[in-house]
């Protein structure tokens, strides 16, 4: 008769057979699925999933088995180890691999682009034990890996309209060496796609930081003044610089009570304006609060 150890040891043994049989066909298995999801148009980076360790070896065969989301979940909680450890060139493996097996999945996109573009050049910023010119080198292969997710994630995910909202995000962001104009045809695309109209603000703002492209941000906020909903506080200063920047005639400005509702309510919101760290630009407000 079996001792109840055995029949444990045994039971316990059983997964480890079975991983142990498939490893073989991991290879060609892994080769054949990336094989089908090339014919179906998506672009993926290159596979890295490891057979070095048992748990590699059960996420390859739980992905050759079809069942790719839970494989992508287990990696997941590997990349989250990583940004534990600030080990960002394993997150971007994690991420490689995660994003490989769930290519249809955009936050797994998105959650990729953020740990590189945010946490990993935050941590490059002020890595103590690198020089300056190796924090700076550092900081922009971080910043192209996590354009890159982006822009592979909107290659596999045409369609998504937050991958969209995240990249105009990117290029408008005033820390991360802006692009103000694609950050404006990004957030366009974005509202093509089905984003919500209040995005509309979005392409104002970052048009009124484009020189040379006052007259068109003008028009863009008095249409978006005459809609309740949009009459923000930023609006309505930048309608303000920009009537400045143009140096229209009296009878083609709104004045700063007219814009605000009160003269009051005015000189507090352009002086908050004024003190902005955003990329906005702030011409006449100055002049306008030292006047009596």
């Amino acid at each position: 008769m079996r001792s109840g150890a055995t029949i444990g040891l045994r039971a316990r043994l059983l997964p480890l057979a079975t991983v142990a049989a498939g490893v073989a066909a991991v290879g060609a298995g892994a080769l054949a699925l990336r094989g089908i999801e090339e014919e179906r148009g998506l672009l993926l980076p290159p596979p890295s999933i490891g057979t070095g360790s048992l748990v590699q070896q059960q996420i390859a065969l739980l992905a050759m088995g079809g069942l790719r989301s839970p494989a992508a979940e287990v990696l997941a909680i590997g990349a989250t180890d990583a940004w534990i450890a600030q080990d960002w060139d394993k997150a971007e493996k994690r991420w490689q691999e995660i994003t490989t097996l769930a290519p249809r999945r955009p936050n797994y996109w998105m959650r990729a682009a953020y740990d590189m573009l945010y946490n990993a050049t935050a941590w490059a910023r002020s890595a103590e034990a690198r020089t300056d010119r190796e924090r700076r080198a550092l900081e922009r292969s971080f910043r192209r890996r996590g354009v890159d997710f982006l822009l592979t994630g909107l290659a596999n995910n045409p369609d998504s309209v937050l991958l969209q909202l995240e990249l105009a995000r990117y290029y408008e962001d005033p820390y991360q060496h802006p692009d103000y104009a694609k950050a404006v045809a990004a957030y366009r695309r974005a509202l093509a796609m089905g984003a919500p109209h209040r995005y509309e603000r979005w392409v104002f703002y970052n048009l009124c930081r484009l020189r040379g492209h006052e007259r068109e941000a003008l028009e863009l906020g008095r249409r978006l003044f005459r809609e309740p909903e949009h009459r923000t506080p930023s609006v309505c200063g930048l309608l303000f610089v920009l009537q400045h920047r143009l140096n229209l005639p009296p009878g083609e400005c709104m004045s700063p009570a007219e814009l605000y509702g009160s003269e009051q309510a005015a000189r507090t919101h352009l002086r908050n304006l004024l003190r902005n760290d955003l990329g906005y630009p702030t011409d006449g407000i100055a002049d306008y609060l030292a006047a009596p």
